[in-house]
């Protein structure tokens, strides 16, 4: 099976959108996800969940001393391989940074982040295959 291409992950958060009454008779997929993640961010604020992981409180200095290390736990951790789609140690940290800061995480941008560095492991790997 391929690790990157999920597209009944999807079609399924399209298919709660319908359930749950958000989307409108002919929205496209992308649409009724955008709503869905809408409807999820409303219902954050409305029970005083934090956007960010800095707004919760978390130290700057800290969390850039860890993330590294939470990047490759998250990797080697046994639920990883039950998301809809196999994650990069590179996109796991990128998504642990954009969360910190509140930005949204979007896929293919990855290597154009200036945040990102290879996870220590993925360039031993490197060094020992080269």
């Amino acid at each position: 099976f391929s690790q990157y291409d999920r597209p009944q992950a999807r079609r399924r958060y399209a298919e709660i959108a319908d359930h749950l009454g958000l989307s409108a008779p002919g929205d496209r997929t992308a649409a009724k996800i955008e709503k869905l993640l809408a409807w999820l961010e409303s219902i954050k604020a409305e029970l005083g969940i934090p956007k960010s992981i800095r707004e919760a409180g978390v130290q700057e200095a800290d969390f850039l001393a860890h993330v590294d290390k939470l990047s490759e736990d998250a990797f080697d951790d046994q639920c990883t391989g039950a998301n809809p789609r196999y994650p990069l140690i590179s996109e796991l940290k990128q998504i642990l940074l954009d969360t910190y800061y509140g930005r949204d995480f979007t896929e293919g941008e990855v290597a154009a982040k200036k945040d990102v560095v290879a996870a220590p492991k993925a360039e031993k790997k490197a060094k020992k295959s080269a």
